[in-house]
């Protein structure tokens, strides 16, 4: 692997200053050579980024902290405001896009001389702020690294709160962004959902919080629920969380997904909060939660099953229900909760992709013809009856036990 890298906006562009191993040349297209010295450089054809391993520019992971309680510094960029579709920090700060890089190797021609000379590097990228055009420092993301920029992040999720029951007329919007926009944090404070945290009289208000980076040095995070503070390694402080997810930036995570199940547990809690809190603190097991399945969605009403002599379960739609509980119970503990969870993603994202972590293969949630809304109405009244069902109740009334 080489000692750095030059990453290009343009896959044309002039090539910037770069390192080399003590040599002061001029090589072709203007390459200068400074010994023991970093010296990214930016120009008007949209400038140049060298990443060595080790250098100040490469990740920071543990070394910042991303809080509501957090200590002030001179490149935090912090906006408040009262709508959610207000992204303007984000547009500016958040906006970036994949650019090529190459590596610069060097080695003798055959009349002996020293040469150096640009090699692409398909499988990696650098990131380009696309309001400002600067090439943002950080080390190359991979080509299978599922890049989410924060101002297409929070434009989709203020879309996804419009469709939901969630109250948006009275709300506060703290964005923050971080280190130019590698890292970003919104929260939107719900004034007009409040709820009681342990003495009645402790009023505190509904809030919903999304941490994302670009940079792989963060993971894609989502609280929701009524307390005062949180830190990102998913504690919360003055109250309770209604939601949390953690997810990597790999080709399955489904932002989409997070938020609405984020919003709809701030508006079941609100509304539900006794069974939300109900399944919140009741076990259920894989095989328990595969026998609900088995006796309920899952089950095959074929006239074969019937005779007994077919498999009287579809395989399929459990193995991918169980890999959903599976996501689910990380964050929410292997309860009734992360399975009711598991259940509503499964009826609302009817065309996500998903990897059988058996197999290893990647299947669809759903054909890739189907009618989205017809499908979502039929799968919502298929979680009903899984909640409706003998199964399910006798597992709720345990737990009220």
């Amino acid at each position: 692997m080489p000692d750095w890298f030059v990453g290009f906006t343009t896959g044309g562009g002039s090539i910037g200053q770069v390192e080399s191993r003590g040599l002061l040349k001029m090589g072709r297209g203007g390459i200068k050579f400074f010994p023991s010295r970093f010296y990214p450089l930016t120009d008007s054809a949209g400038g140049a980024i060298t990443v060595r391993r080790g250098c100040p520019a490469n990740q920071r992971k543990g070394t910042l902290t991303m809080f509501d309680v957090i200590e002030v510094n001179t490149d935090l960029n912090v906006v408040e405001h009262n709508d959610p579709s207000n992204i303007e920090l984000f547009t500016r700060r958040g906006s970036v896009r994949r650019v090529p890089i190459e590596a610069i190797i060097s080695g003798n021609n055959p009349q002996g001389f020293e040469v150096f000379e640009p090699v692409p590097m398909p499988e990696y990228s650098a990131l380009q702020n696309t309001a400002s055009g600067a090439i943002l420092k950080t080390r190359p993301i991979g080509k299978t690294y599922n890049l989410v920029p924060h101002d297409k992040l929070f434009r989709r999720q203020a879309e996804l709160l419009n469709e939901s029951d969630l109250p948006l007329s009275n709300v506060k919007v703290i964005d923050r962004v971080y280190d130019d926009g590698l890292r970003a944090h919104r929260t939107i404070h719900f004034n007009d959902l409040q709820t009681t945290i342990g003495d009645s009289s402790d009023r505190v208000n509904c809030r919903m919080d999304v941490f994302n980076s670009v940079d792989m040095s963060w993971s894609f995070q989502i609280f929701s629920g009524a307390y005062r503070d949180l830190c990102r390694n998913t504690l919360v402080f003055g109250g309770e969380k209604a939601y949390h997810q953690k997810a990597k930036h790999t080709k399955n995570l489904s932002p989409d997904a997070l938020i609405s199940k984020a919003g709809g547990s701030l508006e079941m809690w609100t509304g539900q909060r006794e069974k939300m809190n109900l399944w919140a603190g009741a076990k259920l097991t894989d095989k328990a939660f595969g026998d609900i399945l088995a006796q309920s969605i899952c089950y095959k009403n074929t006239r074969a099953a019937q005779a007994e002599q077919g498999n009287k379960v579809n395989e399929s739609l459990m193995n991918h229900l169980l890999y959903l509980f599976d996501k689910e119970k990380r964050e929410l503990g292997q309860t009734m909760w992360a399975a009711y969870n598991a259940l509503t993603h499964w009826s609302t994202h009817t065309q996500e992709a998903w990897t059988d972590p058996k197999t290893g293969k990647e299947r669809s949630a759903g054909r890739s013809n189907h009618n989205v809304p017809n499908t979502q109405r039929v799968r919502n009244d298929q979680v009903r009856q899984v909640l409706e069902s003998p199964a399910w109740t006798w597992a709720e009334s345990r737990a009220a036990a």
